[in-house]
């Protein structure tokens, strides 16, 4: 029988191999090329500049770049460690080197040719589906699925530089190593070399340290992006090393306690090799489920706090000014939104490039108009004002917010008013015309309205039963009057909507992706050492394991596997979260936001729940199937 006949036929009787290399290759093509679809899309690009875009990607990129790397790498690893024994028992056959080198960059270069078109085909699939469906929901318009060059010409590249560095170190040690330890390579458990708490403990310093570095660091306004790159590096650089130490030495001291250790020595033994042999894979989920929860969060507190912020900024849910020149009769349909409130206010505005010494302009209300607004009962006497800003008090400095005294030019001279007061508070909507406004007595303000130069506008503020059904009224609003005379809660949340849209959909996006990448890898792994598991359990039944002590088994040997990436990486999520939130303030001045992260975990936790469960069940169906 000839070496090409021998080669088929192993191939064909571990078929099982090929595929499961061939999945592992191809999500991860699919990972990385819908990534792309997002990072090279041109709506997106010229948006990128932008600090925030900036930043999902940051981060969520270099998470991407790790588990490419590791991923391919780890699939390479158990694809080559079955292989070793074959390729040894080519080698005591007679073939070569050159055959063997051969041998393994055909069958490498086919699997990596069929992982890049299946993968790139389901990216192209389930990217236009994300598109769909989040454009949908989000209801912004500005962006599109693109399928250009780059994005097929970067994840190739990235892809082939990844795969065939791994196939070149394999085939390195295969051709240099011993002959014998290559035939037996799938009976060598693995080890860990080095395996020292102290190299452990210097992996969780170096985590420690960057998540310091990214509290002090990330508020910076022009470098914050980049500081956020490098300290997302560092930190999974640290947890890979300290993962890599910490589980085996932690599963060690256990064996101390010889009464504990005997009386769970198989599930101790077992969780010993696995997590000696899953460290990467531990490393990558812990960092998936990381990046999902934090910029879910993100997610969910910039929708909550822009909502809270647009009723915040817009007292009424309705403003907008006419002037003797604009004037607007809208329709206001009062039957299917009753009208709640509709006051109307009028206020002078003083222009002072009358005056050859100053321009601008003043704006004055009456005492009376202003009681209404700002449920005060104020009184002035001649000659005294208040000075109004409609400004949250926190953005003004009321002490140097002000003149001590106001002095205007008059027909008949020049008229001064003393300041009474001064007042800061968030009473009316964001009209250019409300900004600074000069209270002065009702005597007062029909004097300047006759006698000065200027102008009287009309100010209209309305409440209705549901502000969210106001758009039609406010846009015929905006086109009888122009944008910059109407401000409502509906204006600027649909404004918030439009400008924060491709943040929302990047943030989701990627969440989405991330969340499937982390089950997908765990399912992956979990089933690729099935056969394995099933003739160790078949072992160990014909000694008296019975099937409820080897579920038990099984159940607490996956446990560790899905829920401590699980609270390692919501506890870097968290950290980060609040390294992020001093931007804003610090995180306990938006107690809040603890809140949305605690509940954005909570469903995450939830989801890991249900995929540990099915995927539980789905083990156990199969090892103990006949």
């Amino acid at each position: 029988m000839s070496f090409s006949k021998i080669v088929w036929k192993m191939a064909k009787a571990n078929y099982q191999k090929y595929i499961f290399y061939l999945l592992c290759n191809s999500f991860a093509v699919m990972f990385f090329f819908m990534f792309s679809t997002l990072y090279f899309n041109s709506q997106i690009v010229q948006v990128k500049e932008s600090q925030s875009i900036q930043y999902v990607l940051a981060v969520q990129g270099a998470a991407l770049l790790v588990f490419t790397v590791f991923f391919i790498s780890y699939a390479h690893g158990i694809f080559i460690k079955r292989r070793k024994s074959e390729f040894g028992l080519f080698m005591t056959l007679g073939m070569s080197n050159r055959d063997i080198t051969r041998l393994l960059l055909l069958e490498n270069g086919i699997v990596a040719m069929l992982s890049i078109l299946s993968g790139i085909f389901a990216g192209a699939l389930f990217s236009g589906l994300f598109f769909t469906v989040l454009i949908k929901n989000i209801g912004i318009q500005t962006i599109s699925l693109e399928l250009t060059a780059k994005m097929f010409l970067s994840t190739i590249l990235a892809y082939l530089m990844v795969f065939f560095t791994a196939v070149g170190k394999s085939l390195f040690q295969i051709l240099k190593g011993n002959l014998l330890q290559t035939m037996k390579s799938d009976k060598v458990a693995e080890t860990i070399k080095m395996k020292s708490p102290v190299i452990g403990g210097a992996g969780f310093a170096i985590v420690i340290v960057s998540i310091l570095g990214l509290y002090y660091t990330y508020s910076d306004s022009i470098h914050g992006g980049d500081y956020l790159l490098i300290w997302a590096m560092a930190t999974f650089i640290g947890l890979y090393i300290c993962l890599f130490q910490f589980t085996s030495f932690l599963i060690g001291l256990t064996k101390k306690s010889k009464p504990f250790y005997y009386r769970g020595m198989l599930l101790l033994s077992s969780l010993n090799y696995k997590f000696r042999r899953l460290t990467s894979i531990l490393m990558l989920v812990t960092v998936l489920i990381m990046v999902t929860i934090l910029y879910s969060t993100l997610i969910l507190s910039t929708y909550i706090l822009d909502e809270k912020r647009v009723i915040s900024e817009n007292p009424f849910d309705i403003a907008y000014s006419e002037t003797e020149n604009q004037t607007a009769q809208p329709f206001f349909d009062s039957g299917k939104n009753p009208l709640k409130t509709h006051l109307q206010l009028p206020v002078f505005r003083y222009d002072l490039s009358s005056n050859d010494w100053s321009e601008g302009e003043f704006v004055f209300m009456p005492v009376g108009e202003f009681n209404k607004i700002s449920s005060l009962n104020m009184d002035l006497k001649r000659n005294e004002y208040i000075y109004f800003a409609n400004v949250d008090p926190q953005n003004l400095d009321v002490s140097n917010a002000a003149e001590r005294e106001l002095s205007l030019q008059h027909p008949n001279g020049r008229i001064t008013f003393m300041l009474k007061e001064t007042i800061a508070a968030k009473k009316m909507n964001n009209l250019s015309a409300l900004y600074e406004v000069r209270v002065v007595n009702d005597t007062d303000y029909e004097l300047l309205k006759e006698s000065m130069a200027g102008e009287e506008l009309k100010i209209h503020l309305l409440n209705v039963a549901d502000w969210t059904k106001t758009g039609p009224f406010v846009e015929e609003l905006a086109n009888s009057l122009g944008t910059g005379l109407v401000a409502s809660k509906i204006g600027d949340h649909i404004h918030n909507k439009q400008s924060n849209g491709i943040l929302f959909f990047v943030s989701t996006f990627l969440s989405v992706l991330f969340c499937f990448g982390s089950f997908s890898l765990l399912y992956l792994n979990l089933f690729s050492d099935i056969d394995r598991e099933k003739e160790k359990y078949k072992k160990l039944n014909s000694i008296g394991i019975t099937p409820k002590e080897m579920k038990r088994n099984v159940s607490w040997e996956i446990t560790p596997i899905f829920f401590i990436p699980m609270v390692v990486g919501t506890t870097l999520a968290l950290l980060y979260f609040i390294a992020m939130a001093k931007d804003i303030g610090g995180i306990m001045k938006n107690q809040e936001l603890l809140l949305h992260f605690f509940l954005v975990a909570g469903i995450y936790f939830c989801i890991q729940l249900g995929f540990f469960l099915f995927t539980r069940r789905r083990i156990y169906v199969h090892l103990t199937s006949s």
